[in-house]
């Protein structure tokens, strides 16, 4: 990082940088130096509806559970991971080089809040929108979901079945203060090891 007042925001949504989101060694200078701090994932011009994510992780007797990591990433407005594709080496490579990424931990509450653009589903699919979620912190089993939109034209019918039977989350809309256009709520269960 730059200098102690550098925030993982402030590299994630410089445009010098956007170039070097894919690559691993920059995506581990992310991990490293994350905080509880707000993530921010995208550039004030990014195309799309911008939103504010806020989640909460607590383990299954209520407690909130502090520093855990969570690693966020999702397509674009298009429902691209890449800038210039759709997705990135599939699968795999998606989720290990998407573009819009970040790292966040959560307070001593449990928190976290994600600012950035409501993603879109594949291309050509009628996968709904969604944002890869992956919760790691000791003493407690890797937990890994998706954040699903209510609102979402294509989270209907069986896919909204599926989504159901595979323990995504799913969030309604909330009234959202400038410059979000919405607002979604998540909360995360954690087991102990």
């Amino acid at each position: 990082m730059q200098n102690k007042s550098t925030t993982v925001s402030d590299i994630l949504t410089e445009k010098k940088y956007l170039p070097i989101h894919p690559l691993k060694e920059f995506r581990e200078l992310i991990k490293a130096n994350c905080t509880n701090d707000i993530l921010k994932i995208t550039t004030a011009d990014e195309p799309g509806k911008k939103i504010r994510v806020l989640g909460t992780v607590n383990d299954k007797d209520g407690k909130p559970v502090a520093a855990a990591l969570i690693y966020l990433y999702q397509t674009d407005y298009r429902g691209w991971y890449a800038a210039d594709a759709p997705h990135v080496l599939i699968n795999e490579g998606d989720m290990r080089h998407a573009r819009l990424f970040g790292y966040v931990k959560t307070d001593a509450k449990g928190r976290f809040e994600l600012n950035t653009v409501k993603p879109s589903g594949y291309p050509s699919s009628d996968l709904p929108a969604h944002i890869h979620v992956h919760v790691t912190v000791a003493g407690y089993r890797y937990y890994v979901t998706e954040f699903l939109f209510d609102d979402d034209d294509r989270l209907v019918g069986k896919i909204r079945e599926q989504a159901v039977q595979s323990r995504f989350l799913i969030a309604r809309p909330e009234k959202a203060t400038a410059p979000f256009v919405q607002q979604f709520s998540y909360s995360l269960l954690l087991e102990k090891q």
